[in-house]
């Protein structure tokens, strides 16, 4: 006879869930519920105090539970690597003035916050960032578009005008992106007749 490894009582057919029963997985409906369904529980995903639903696509790829940054829930990085969806954004620091760069992440708040903890200053920002479905080639097109305007380049790091980069990112191929975030460039999203 079998027990239940948390609380002790015999596991029988009316407290043992048949797919744990098939696993062996020795736990009985009253201490599974009780440990996986509160309100904060396990089976629940946040990142930096973000509820993510079931529903987000990081959730199939990251391990339930609290977090700090998207790195902390990873399964493994092939994980990550299995997502499409995501953000093409552009960063500045007023330490290189005249540079932009133009990169990707699943979460470009996220991806703001790690390049954070590398500055003293804290005096990374993130200028701008579009919802793209397919978040490498977004990026990639956004590359191609920004080495054709820039003076100079070093890898995602271009000397652009952080309005050339806006409008860059706005004017990517729509098959791939959309945006999400509230646009407070409106300035920059005129000057698309005079890049393209």
């Amino acid at each position: 006879m079998s027990a239940c490894y948390k609380c002790n009582c015999s596991l029988g057919d009316t407290n043992w869930m048949a797919s744990f029963k098939k696993r062996n997985q020795r736990i009985c409906k009253s201490c599974y519920r009780s440990k996986f369904n509160s309100k904060n529980g396990p089976q629940r995903l946040y990142i930096n105090g973000e509820y993510i639903p079931k529903s987000d696509p990081r959730h199939k790829v990251f391990k339930p539970g609290n977090y700090k940054n998207i790195n902390d829930a990873v399964f493994s990085q092939s994980s990550i690597n299995q997502i499409q969806e995501g953000y093409v954004y552009v960063i500045t620091n007023k330490a290189w003035l005249g540079w932009v760069k133009i990169g990707m992440a699943i979460d470009a708040e996220d991806r703001l916050n790690g390049y954070q903890t590398s500055s003293p200053m804290r005096d990374f920002v993130l200028e701008h960032c579009v919802a793209s479905n397919d978040r490498r080639k977004s990026e990639r097109e956004a590359h191609t578009r920004a080495l054709a305007l820039a003076t100079d380049s070093k890898g995602e790091w271009f000397k652009l005008s952080v309005e050339q980069a806006i409008t860059i990112l706005d004017n990517l191929d729509e098959q791939h992106r959309t945006v999400i975030k509230a646009d407070t460039h409106e300035k920059e999203d005129n000057l698309q007749g005079s890049l393209f």
